[in-house]
């Protein structure tokens, strides 16, 4: 079951915010442990740029958003889209997305923690996004695809994360 909006998450992770970034496979995969960010998240794509407004989502952690010459893309929580479609007709809509956080804090030059992670989600039948932070590695999947998201990640990373 995805965490609802106001339960703790208890595997935040052996490696947090100031501690010195894992620099190999190896060391990641060891120290690793995920948890699904309470609630639920949407993606929403619009070929403007942003409004104030918009930005102004950004401020509710986590959520993300990527300008590209076609187009500005949010990932933001889910109650949060109504205004977002109201301030740009014609953008394009995917819902009931859960957000999975990967807890270690890696260092740039790690190669081949996603592919690892997504090889196995695909292999199982998951589509998934990713999106990344300064320091660590996220993805966002369909909620109707969370329970297998959980039982491939718990078998990948047995020390820490969300019942299956």
């Amino acid at each position: 079951m995805v965490p609802k909006k106001d339960e703790t998450r208890a595997n935040l992770g052996k490696n947090t915010v100031g501690d010195a970034p894992v620099r190999s496979l190896t060391a990641a995969l060891s120290q690793m442990t995920w948890s699904a960010e309470p609630g639920r998240f949407a993606l929403v794509g619009f070929e403007e740029g942003p409004r104030v407004e918009d930005l102004a989502l950004l401020g509710r952690a986590p959520s993300q958003i990527v300008r590209e010459q076609e187009g500005t893309t949010l990932l933001v929580h889910e109650d949060a889209v109504e205004g977002v479609l109201e301030r740009h007709s014609g953008a394009k809509l995917e819902r009931s997305l859960v957000w999975i956080r990967f807890s270690a804090s890696m260092d740039w030059e790690l190669v081949g923690f996603l592919a690892y992670v997504t090889k196995a989600l695909a292999d199982a039948g998951v589509p998934v996004g990713c999106v990344c932070s300064f320091d660590r590695d996220h993805l966002f999947v369909a909620e109707a695809y969370y329970k297998r998201t959980a039982e491939v990640l718990n078998a990948l990373f047995p020390e820490g994360g969300e019942p299956s």
